[in-house]
């Protein structure tokens, strides 16, 4: 009865069978619906105003760039034209016969008939040195020499004071009548000024600048500014003369900007002011400035004409028509909430919820219908995976416990899980060290500091860390451990960006730490890979020899021993470490790989440093094919291992040469010594490879 109670409340039944009550649109929805409205109404009006100011600077910075280039240019042609009529009346003054200077007459026939050039210019005076002027003509025609105006006579002064040609502009102030005035020195072969040459031209806007430029969005003028701000030349006819203190979008602090002008260059420079841009360049012979004007008149942004309201009307049509299909949608939603509400109640936080019993929601759709089903789903996955994790707890503590060597694991800075033998070697329980932090295992903060320094670096550099550690016990006494550690990420924390756990493999090494301090160990030992040294290793390969031909000296016919391989090791391409990075880095390099060496040879094989980058590795137990097999890892790990030293990476390889040991030879050297033949042959084929030399032992060596 009560499981049919239940089954009648999910599907939406009331104890007497009646439909239950539907959730109705709840606070939170309504929230939604209103932020919902907000959200699109701001980020209309956001957009709206963001990409009209955007489309308003790029317009401006293009018009900018394209007025610059204009004036620019404009202005180059217009100093291009000055400087040629300059030129013209260079030539002219190179071209005057200076004997004819102290004659009017004869100095007017060389104007009129010898010197063509003349028609270039509107009106030609020359004067002597002594400031007499001797021609001057206008249209053609011969004038008074009264009738040269007093600024025109000011321009031809200040040339032959000067003894360099000029352009000037001058103003007849009877006819308002604007010239452009070209001065050239004459000058004796010697160099001595003669006398001064002038030709001047006419003024007119319209036949000066070309006409202004004017669109749908900008409206521009044209006009040549003197430096004191007075209008040389202007698009409009009606302001010719006048001054740029009149110019709407100039102004005065225009007319203050010219004088930080001076000297006068050909440079381009585009300035906003209000609504105005303006763009000026220089023309330096006649020291003027091409300035252009531009009245910016922008679309609209809100108002009745102003597409952002536009945008912000649509908007909120369809911000009211995104609230009305969510509520549509969201129906689904209610009646969810509404049976899960439900389900909390019929089941306390003790209670199993018998989701496989419950039925499917026959109005679901899409999403909703993906959830309610992935709720049954996920229901008997949480029971399954939470019954696999117990029994994964209880495996691993148990394996923790029973382990023959000590098991630490560590995360974050801090002991995660531990072993029995671990704890014991610290003089802990195992709980009292559950997330223990690391640091309380070290004697100070510099202690911790230089020990996380150490193995973040070696981790980084091997992918792995093996080294011997200084740590406190409980009591506060000092113990030596030796840590072989790895990081290790499962897949599913891999994918979630979770931090490594790091496992590690402790040892107590603090008796031997001790053992290393007597000299019979120092002797027998190098002293940089703490490995066994040549002698240590000759003795061991002796030894072992000796007891393998005991059974053999009682039988009547000896048979060759059984078992035993001695691998010969030489780096590969070590040199280059210490050319290029040192004997430190190579130091460190050998250090590490001694580790890996014995990392990887098991007992009762033997690992020893013969000097140099060479190794050996005895292997008294192993067949051929299992020392091959071991070689071969041995290679293989040195290949994959990418060496690191502070920054600098390294490629090693090594090559391998192996001997079979034969109980009946005792002679070690020449065991050593075909050892190292058969790697020189490895290293000759080809480097990072294996070779066999047993032959040469046969020959080398005689039996005992």
């Amino acid at each position: 009865m009560a499981l049919d109670a239940d089954l009648s409340r999910a599907a939406g039944l009331s104890d007497e069978g009646r439909l239950l009550p539907r959730a109705r649109l709840g606070p939170l929805l309504r929230c939604l619906l209103l932020l919902l409205v907000l959200a699109v109404l701001l980020a209309s009006a956001g957009t709206a105003w963001y990409v009209h100011r955007g489309v308003a600077q790029e317009a401006l910075t293009h018009a900018s760039d394209q007025q610059t280039d204009e004036v620019e240019l404009v202005a180059r042609l217009l100093a291009a034209r000055v400087e040629q009529q300059q030129k013209v009346l260079l030539t002219l003054a190179d071209a005057m016969p200076l004997s004819r200077l102290e004659d009017s007459q004869a100095l007017g026939l060389a104007l009129h008939e010898e010197l063509p050039l003349v028609d270039w210019f509107d009106s030609v005076s020359v004067a002597l040195a002594d400031g007499r002027l001797m021609a001057y003509m206008r249209a053609g025609k011969d004038l008074p020499l009264d009738s040269l105006d007093a600024n025109e006579r000011e321009l031809l002064r200040r040339t032959l004071a000067g003894g360099k040609p000029m352009v000037g502009t001058v103003l007849q102030t009877e006819n308002d009548d604007l010239r452009l005035l070209f001065t050239a020195p004459l000058r004796t072969s010697a160099g001595e000024v003669m006398g001064v040459m002038a030709g001047g031209m006419r003024l007119s806007s319209q036949a000066l600048l070309p006409p202004a430029a004017a669109d749908g969005w900008t409206a521009s003028r044209l006009m040549l500014v003197a430096p004191d701000g007075g209008i040389v030349a202007h698009s409009n006819p009606a302001r010719w003369l006048g001054h740029v203190r009149d110019e709407a979008g100039l102004g005065l602090p225009f007319a203050r900007m010219l004088q930080q002008q001076l000297p006068v260059q050909i440079r381009s420079a585009s300035q906003t002011q209000g609504d105005y841009l303006y763009t000026l360049a220089g023309m330096p012979l006649p020291q003027w400035f091409l300035v252009r004007v531009t009245r910016l008149a922008a679309p609209p942004l809100w108002g009745a004409a102003g597409w952002g309201s536009a945008a912000l009307l649509g908007a909120a049509l369809i911000a009211l028509l995104a609230a009305s299909v969510m509520v549509l949608l969201a129906q689904p939603w209610m009646d969810l909430t509404a049976r899960a509400a439900q389900m909390l109640q019929r089941h306390g936080p003790g209670g199993a919820p018998r989701l496989a019993r419950m039925p499917a929601l026959a109005h679901a759709w899409g999403e909703v219908a993906v959830l309610w089903r992935a709720l049954h789903a996920l229901s008997r996955q949480r029971d399954t995976l939470a019954r696999r994790a117990a029994r994964f707890q209880a495996q691993t503590v148990t394996i923790l416990e029973e382990a023959p060597v000590a098991i630490v694991v560590t995360r974050h800075d801090r002991v995660e899980l531990l072993g029995t033998q671990a704890a014991h070697m610290l003089g802990y329980a195992p709980q009292e060290l559950q997330g223990y932090p690391i640091r309380q295992l070290c004697a100070s903060d510099a202690e911790h500091r230089r020990l996380m320094e150490r193995i973040h670096w070696e981790m980084r550099a091997y992918g792995q860390f093996d080294g011997e550690v200084c740590l406190m016990r409980k009591n506060g006494s000092p113990v030596w451990l030796r840590l072989q550690g790895r990081r290790v990420t499962s897949a599913l924390r891999r994918e979630a960006g979770a931090v490594a756990a790091v496992v590690w493999m402790v040892r107590d090494v603090t008796d031997q730490r001790a053992e290393r301090t007597q000299p019979q160990w120092l002797a027998q030992h190098d002293a940089l890979t703490q490995l066994p040294n040549r002698e240590s290793l000759t003795l061991w390969l002796q030894h072992w020899l000796d007891e393998r031909r005991k059974p053999l000296r009682d039988q009547a016919q000896p048979a060759p021993g059984e078992g035993g391989v001695l691998l010969f090791l030489d780096l590969d391409h070590f040199a280059s470490v210490n050319d290029l990075a040192g004997h430190d880095a190579g130091d460190a390099l050998l250090r590490h790989f001694a580790r890996l060496l014995e990392t990887m040879v098991r007992q009762p094989g033997m690992v020893a440093r013969l000097g140099g980058d060479e190794f050996a590795v005895l292997l008294p137990d192993a067949s051929v094919r299992e020392g091959l097999a071991q070689a071969d890892q041995l290679c293989q790990a040195t290949s994959a291992w990418e060496a690191s030293y502070q920054g600098q990476r390294f490629w090693l390889g090594v090559s391998i040469g192996m001997v079979v040991l034969d109980a009946r030879q005792a002679n070690i050297a020449a065991v050593l010594h075909a050892a190292d033949m058969a790697c020189y042959e490895a290293k000759r084929q080809g480097r990072g490879r294996v070779h066999q030399h047993s032959k040469a032992l046969a020959e080398n060596v005689a039996p005992d």
